[in-house]
């Protein structure tokens, strides 16, 4: 596992931990004088030197830290880059020049832009302190280090650090097993950490607060239904059987903390969708990533592929080989059982194509870089069956422009905002199921959607203070539009007004009767009345495959023959057959938590 044992000392706030001569020195602003620079050179004492770049998340603003002519240390003192992936981008490039005194890094797979930038600051810096970064990015390149001494006989190999491969392994490792848990990007979290990390759990104590009924055969007929009633019953009851265990080992086990309420997802026919702190996977990812650190009997390789099962002369995989992206190094993992939880094939338009001919480049992705569907391929060259690959599903509200799912599209979600047109009409029921948002948005002008709150609504939730960078971004790229009036928000997509008026009052008029007789909205009418006004404009992502590998309740995997494949399981999106053609939202956490449970703890008891 790379050290980055420096992170807190490298990106911690504490000036002071520089020392007197820094004290003395202060922070000084953004180009200094020659004598100063000349003093920094001479080696007489720390300075401090700032450099500025565009993020994911917005300005990225840094201070470079020089004792004479190398670099101490490096403080961000402005960002907003996501939690656990820009932040940890931001982490380990840091990590790696002050330990190795170059600027000759790779950006961090899995946080590109994040790292991109935070590097591109620290280079401004570099210049203004005098130094030219153009030389710096001279020097030796530095890449993260391969895990030390890594034993490459153990009991079980994961393949995928997200939360179906977070849960196999640490479940694994508590049971006392020898495990390693592979990451073939630069940081952890998959899908799970750029999601929104709702979770449906049936008869969960927000439901028993507020009287709303609630079982696990009911979540699972949601769920069936929402397939069209292709997934597998028998998986599907797992997942919904397991649902409230998987919550609580995440809460006493995970330290995973929750947000006071829960959301009424599209296809659910209850509200019973719990929320993680920060309304991001990241609230659940990186509380796994360091129990799973702290376990000994577990190691985190990142930047590790895995290449080939290898499998024994009477069938059962007995390991895999796997090699480092950074160093070079391979791997030939001897072990009793493999986890394959690396996620689905989003990201792969050649695969998407392959079984499905729509979902071509003109679609773009809310999927991790990684979600390419290597261990389908990997695991169907030893007999694996795929199977509903075909069934592909798009988030209906994302960024028409980069395609990222819009976390201020949930206030849809929470029941405060509208879904209309260009021409100013509503054309689906806010609360349908996503790919019936998806399908319907498609047919509209220019294939996008709009839909609108005001200041009210917003003011009703913490969609804008949580989710801040993207609310600002989205309003400086003119993705959203403000105004005191609903004319002055439509203007700017040249939206037609006065339809829309009529939409909003016709809507505020339903919210009254309490019954919308156009689309049968089934969750709580908010009425939207008085400015100011907001419009966000949106189109449809691929968001998840329901295809994958076939997999029975006890997450082993079958054969094209339907046997078990001794030695085999797969957890989360890499495993197909339970959602059908469709998943309803939220469904993905309660699966890959619940299966990637019984994944580690099957593959525990082979060992």
């Amino acid at each position: 596992m790379s050290n980055l044992s420096r992170r807190n000392f490298i990106t911690g706030g504490a000036l002071a931990a520089i020392g007197g001569t820094f004290a003395l020195a202060g922070c000084a602003p953004q180009g200094k004088s020659d004598a100063q620079t000349a003093s920094a050179a001479e080696g007489s004492g720390a300075q401090s030197w700032t450099g500025s770049a565009n993020g994911k998340g917005g300005p990225i603003e840094v201070e470079v830290i020089t004792e004479g002519s190398n670099i101490a240390r490096i403080n961000i003192l402005k960002s907003r880059e996501s939690y656990g992936v820009g932040t940890t981008g931001m982490d380990i490039v840091s990590d790696l020049i002050v330990s190795n005194q170059t600027l000759n890094v790779d950006m961090v797979s899995g946080a590109t832009v994040s790292s991109m930038a935070f590097l591109s600051a620290v280079e401004q810096a570099v210049d203004n302190s005098g130094m030219k970064a153009s030389e710096w990015k001279k020097r030796d390149k530095a890449v993260p280090a391969a895990p030390e001494n890594l034993e490459q006989a153990v009991d079980v190999v994961v393949v995928g650090a997200g939360g179906a491969g977070y849960a196999a392994a640490i479940t694994a490792a508590d049971a006392g097993k020898k495990v390693v848990l592979l990451e073939k990007l630069g940081i952890t979290g998959g899908d799970t950490i750029l999601s929104g990390g709702a979770m449906a759990v049936p008869n969960n104590w927000f439901q028993h607060k507020e009287g709303i009924e609630d079982s696990v055969a009911k979540m699972a007929e949601d769920m069936i239904v929402g397939g069209d009633n292709v997934g597998d019953p028998a998986l599907v009851n797992v997942i919904c059987e397991g649902a409230q265990s998987a919550f609580d080992w995440l809460v006493f086990e995970g330290g995973v903390a929750w947000q006071p309420y829960q959301r009424f997802f599209g296809g659910h026919s209850v509200s019973r969708s719990l929320i993680p702190e920060g309304n991001e996977g990241s609230g659940i990812i990186c509380k796994l990533e360091k129990r799973a650190e702290g376990l000994k009997n577990l190691v985190i390789c990142r930047n590790t592929k895995a290449d080939e099962l290898v499998k024994d002369a009477s069938g059962a995989v007995v390991g895999l080989k796997a090699s480092n992206t950074a160093t070079g190094d391979t791997y030939d993992f001897k072990c009793k059982a493999v986890v394959l939880a690396a996620g689905g094939f989003g990201s792969n338009v050649e695969m998407r194509t392959k079984y499905n001919a729509e979902m071509d480049d003109r679609i773009l992705s809310t999927d991790s870089v990684g979600a390419t569907g290597d261990c389908h391929v990997m695991a169907e060259k030893i007999g694996a069956n795929l199977i509903d690959m075909q069934y592909i599903q798009t988030y209906p509200t994302c960024d028409t422009v980069t395609g990222a799912l819009l976390y201020v599209g949930n206030m849809r979600l929470e029941n405060r905002a509208i879904c209309f047109n260009k021409e100013g009409d509503r054309f689906v029921e806010e609360m349908e199921r996503r790919d019936v948002i998806s399908n319907a948005i498609k047919v509209q002008t220019d294939g996008v959607g709009y839909m609108i709150f005001n200041q009210d609504g917003l003011d009703h939730t913490d969609i804008a203070t949580v989710n801040a960078a993207e609310f600002d971004g989205l309003m400086g790229r003119n993705l959203m539009t403000k105004g005191e009036t609903i004319a002055e928000a439509c203007e700017p997509f040249g939206i037609d007004a006065a339809e829309l008026e009529k939409t909003v009052e016709k809507w505020n008029g339903y919210c009254k009767d309490g019954k919308d007789p156009e689309f049968n909205y089934r969750a709580k009418l908010n009425p939207i009345e008085g400015g100011p006004y907001y419009i966000l404009a949106y189109k449809p992502s691929v968001h998840y495959t329901m295809g994958g590998l076939h997999i029975n309740p006890d997450a082993q995997v079958l054969d094209t023959a339907g046997a078990v494949i001794p030695g085999l399981f797969a957890a989360g999106e890499q495993a197909g057959h339970k959602m059908g053609t469709n998943r309803l939202g939220s469904c993905s956490i309660t699966d890959v938590i619940v299966f990637g449970r019984v994944a580690g703890a099957n593959a525990a008891a082979l060992a």
